[in-house]
């Protein structure tokens, strides 16, 4: 199955850097045009990378490169959040963070400059979970601990 990728920047250097997870997101960038009374009308960009696994918004600098990779069906996790719902979360995260910088009466007019249904990396290795953009490591042995003591069945 062909699917896009957040390109990796960090891997594993085991040999087992093979085997992954890819975790399902939402891009998006939003255009914001602030009208500005007695000024210059403002005009920011802002880059909405939605959780659609559990809807929480994280703010970029920019938009991360994407690949496109041919994957096993078995390594891609669902996506629980639709575009619709993802939308207007990045939306709405991106208008209180603009509307911390810009001084405006009126709310932004938003345009959606670019959408991606893409995931992310996790490289999954004999001792530890990487998070692939970040480095990040996640011990497995932790992560057994906190599946026991939940209601989660296997």
């Amino acid at each position: 199955m062909i699917v896009k990728v957040m390109k990796p920047v960090f891997k594993l250097s085991e040999e087992s850097s093979a085997k992954f997870i890819l975790y399902p997101y939402w891009i998006f960038q939003l255009r914001l045009f602030y009208k500005r009374l007695g000024m210059r009308d403002r005009v920011i960009d802002y880059f909405a990378y939605v959780d659609a696994y559990r809807l929480g918004v994280e703010r970029g600098d920019r938009l991360i490169e994407i690949e496109e990779w041919d994957v096993p069906k078995n390594t891609i996790m669902e996506f629980l959040v639709d575009e619709e719902e993802a939308r207007k979360k990045a939306i709405e995260s991106a208008i209180i963070w603009g509307n911390s910088r810009i001084i405006s009466w009126w709310l932004p007019r938003v345009e959606i400059v670019r959408k991606e249904k893409v995931y992310k990396v996790f490289w999954i290795g004999n001792e530890f979970i990487v998070d692939s953009l970040t480095g990040e490591k996640y011990a497995i042995k932790e992560l057994r601990k906190i599946y026991k003591g939940s209601n989660i069945k296997s």
